[in-house]
């Protein structure tokens, strides 16, 4: 039976030299302790005695024994015939006799304390199987070398490559129906046929609702932040963001979910039905709450586009009116001169000034000074203050279509975003801007938020 999930490097990898050992795998693997060599010096004849240390090695190397234990690397025989002291000529003699083999392989396990694959162990890797499916979303090439790792650590002789791959097929399988049937259960009849209007071509169009659906928006924009907030809308229109999936495994959840993101229409309609409505659903929650980030990312980069839009006029501003600052400062100067002359009497000093600058420019250039040399506590206020109509296209729809939770220390923040929540909406009952909550605006805000 072919492993499809393997590759052929895989395959051909297991339970065999795939290559020399290294020295650090000889010197961990073939290395005779007294108690080895004890056992190997029961066999009487010195081809033998070889031929057992070389299976007692293969064991504790690749798990496993060898269809024909010949067929070793000649580094592991020569290793192991020199902690012997035997010619290694002598290992041609050990293939005479098949049966010395198995009679030598059944000593060994009995020594080493290991198990063969049978119906008590493979029902334990079953077990165990089913936890790691359950439990963690790693590929089926990656379990099998897991399952690998598992049975050595357990001292259990690997089974075959083809029984080891159709045992965690079968576990993959099994657990994937059972989590399907469990997830459509959970549905009713109007919510799965909105999951599988995803599959269908938009009328006029050439994408389905699930390909227009997954593309998050790409430019950074009010009409893009209203058009991820209508996608939002969207997706929780199909009415199966309340389905309760907590109980079921989250890893598993993501995979599907991961799985309908990238796969085309037509491979998720040649599923069966369970599995593309669960597949659907895992999908439309993973992507309620991507859609949502994408609205907070976007809302971010938007805000912040606005404040650098507004900083750089703020500043261009500031350029063109440093000429008047600069005529009206030098004005002033003039004055203060005039006012610190000691030659000038205190009684004629302001008929001084007066007459010397003009009361006229001296109030024009007060005036001057008090414009453009004073300045708000936050500049942000500044560089925000023109950005009202920009926000007001998507504010309406931010309102109403975020919904925030958060810890006590957030309280502030959340009853600001509900008042304003309650002033988007239509009809009487509004609550007025006296009672609004105050705690959230900084000081230096809130003249320009609660003028007068």
């Amino acid at each position: 039976m072919p492993v499809e999930f393997l590759s052929d490097e895989q395959a051909a990898r297991y339970g065999r030299f795939f290559a020399d050992p290294s020295p650090e795998q000889l010197a961990r693997f073939f290395y005779l302790s007294p108690d080895d060599r004890a056992f190997v010096a029961r066999r009487r004849r010195r081809p033998n005695q070889l031929g057992c240390a070389v299976q007692l090695g293969t064991l504790r190397y690749l798990g496993t024994f060898l269809p024909e234990p010949t067929q070793v690397p000649a580094v592991v025989v020569e290793t192991l015939a020199a902690q012997l002291q035997v010619d290694p000529t002598e290992w041609t003699a050990y293939g005479k006799r098949v049966s010395t083999w198995y009679e030598h392989q059944t000593a060994v396990l009995a020594y080493l304390h290991y198990v063969p694959f049978e119906a008590a162990q493979a029902f334990r890797l079953t077990r165990w199987l089913y936890a790691q499916v359950t439990t963690s979303t790693v590929r089926p090439s990656v379990l099998f070398d897991l399952a690998t790792a598992h049975l050595v650590a357990l001292r259990v002789v690997l089974p075959g490559v083809t029984v080891l791959a159709r045992l965690i097929a079968r576990v993959r399988e099994r657990t994937g129906r059972h989590i399907y049937r469990q997830v459509v259960a959970r549905l009713n009849a109007t919510q799965q046929n909105a999951l599988e209007t995803l599959l269908v071509v938009l009328p006029g169009g050439r994408l389905t609702l699930l390909e227009v659906l997954r593309t998050s928006p790409t430019r950074v924009s009010a009409p893009a932040l209203v058009a991820a907030l209508q996608r939002l809308d969207q997706i929780r229109a199909l009415g199966v963001g309340d389905v309760p999936l907590s109980d079921l495994p989250e890893a598993r959840l993501a995979r599907m979910a991961r799985h309908a993101q990238l796969a085309w229409a037509q491979p998720l309609l040649r599923m069966g039905t369970e599995r593309r409505v669960a597949t659907l659903l895992a999908f439309v929650q993973a992507l309620e709450r991507t859609a949502t980030d994408d609205i907070l990312e976007l809302f971010d980069g938007l805000m912040s586009a606005l404040a650098l839009r507004g900083e750089a006029k703020r500043r261009r501003e500031r350029l063109r009116s440093l000429k008047d600052l600069d005529e009206a400062a030098l004005l002033l100067q003039q004055a203060v001169r005039i006012l610190l002359d000691e030659t000038v009497p205190d009684a004629a000093l302001r008929q001084r000034v007066l007459s010397t600058l003009g009361e006229t420019a001296l109030r024009e250039a007060a005036d001057a000074v008090q414009d453009l040399a004073s300045s708000e506590d936050d500049p942000m206020l500044q560089v925000l203050a023109g950005s009202y109509a920009t926000v007001r296209r998507f504010l309406p729809a931010l309102l109403g279509g975020l919904v925030f939770e958060g810890s006590p220390s957030a309280k502030s923040l959340l009853d600001a975003w509900h008042f304003l929540q309650q002033q988007e909406q239509p009809g009487r009952g509004r609550p007025k801007w006296a009672t609004a909550p105050v705690a959230v605006i900084p000081k230096s805000w809130a003249r320009r938020v609660f003028p007068g």
